[in-house]
């Protein structure tokens, strides 16, 4: 995959994680924090890991393998929703700046922690995003039971013209 393609991917990920955060501010913190609603628990745990694996993975793709630590095992306080929506504008903008910075060749170059697990960085970017997309869904599903629709998700045709979102849009 190319990277002007990749990058659509990944401005569309950015964008409707913004979309996602926004709404969930406004939910109340009992349904933020309500237990067993989703698969990850509650949707506050479930943002969590959403952007704990968007960074856990583009940190891999940089050559720094993480292992099973967490983003708050390396000093990111992700405690409330303001300071998820705050590392996920900053993450999103990581992302987009580590595929800006890699050519066609180094997308495509195998990459791994071992011969064992290799694949092309394309693969493990548009892998994030796949990921994104499956919690969005069952927040966004989550998010309309308690009374917050997102909205309109599905405009990944629209990856060309949808905004970046920019830490200083932080709506807390």
């Amino acid at each position: 995959m190319d990277a002007d393609s990749l990058l659509a991917f990944v401005r569309y990920h950015a964008w409707a994680n913004d979309r996602i955060l926004t709404t969930a501010a406004g939910l109340s913190d009992d349904q933020l924090r309500r237990d067993g609603v989703l698969d990850h628990g509650s949707a506050f745990q479930t943002l969590r890991h959403l952007v704990d694996v968007d960074w856990s993975w583009r940190e891999f793709c940089m050559g720094n393998d993480v292992g099973d630590t967490s983003a708050w095992d390396h000093g990111f306080a992700l405690d409330d929703l303001p300071a998820i929506r705050r590392f996920c504008l900053e993450e999103d903008v990581r992302l987009r700046r580590l595929v800006e910075s890699l050519d066609d060749a180094a997308l495509a170059e195998p990459w791994g922690t071992d011969a064992r697990f290799t694949r092309p960085r394309w693969l493990v970017v548009a892998h994030v995003v796949s990921h994104g997309t499956q919690h969005r869904s069952e927040l966004a599903r989550y998010l309309t039971e308690c009374g917050h629709s997102p909205g309109d998700l599905d405009n990944l045709l629209d990856a060309f013209e949808l905004p970046w979102p920019a830490p200083d849009s932080l709506r807390e």
